[in-house]
């Protein structure tokens, strides 16, 4: 998805993902369902094109209700980054991931579920 910046650069989403974790900035065991016992899951995302600093969101919901929006700085010209939401046993059941601009524009969407 290619948006443009506040500052007037290209702004390329090259992957995003929902994973278990992330070591050393590379996600892993990315999926669709993950285990409560977990107690945290993550959402990365790799801009191949960052055309001049901006910012963008994380907004993490559970089934219709924002738990998180989490602000993450970008820089040129290019930059992964990730945030996460801590997982509680009341948590179980559809969520999703908006990645937006700090205009609002949704770059992706991602969901995946909770379970035992």
């Amino acid at each position: 998805m290619s948006s443009p910046t506040a500052g007037g650069g290209q702004l390329i989403l090259g992957s995003a993902t929902v994973s278990e974790a992330v070591k050393n900035g590379i996600p892993s065991n990315s999926a669709v369902a993950f285990s409560i016992s977990l107690g945290r899951i993550y959402c990365f995302t790799d801009f191949v094109e960052v055309g001049a600093k901006t910012v963008i969101y994380h907004n993490w919901y559970y089934r219709d209700d924002k738990r998180a929006s989490v602000k993450l700085a970008l820089r040129p010209p290019r930059w992964a980054t990730f945030s996460s939401v801590a997982l509680r046993d009341s948590d179980k059941g559809p969520w999703q991931v908006e990645v937006t601009t700090e205009n609002g524009e949704v770059l992706q969407i991602l969901r995946f579920s909770v379970i035992d």
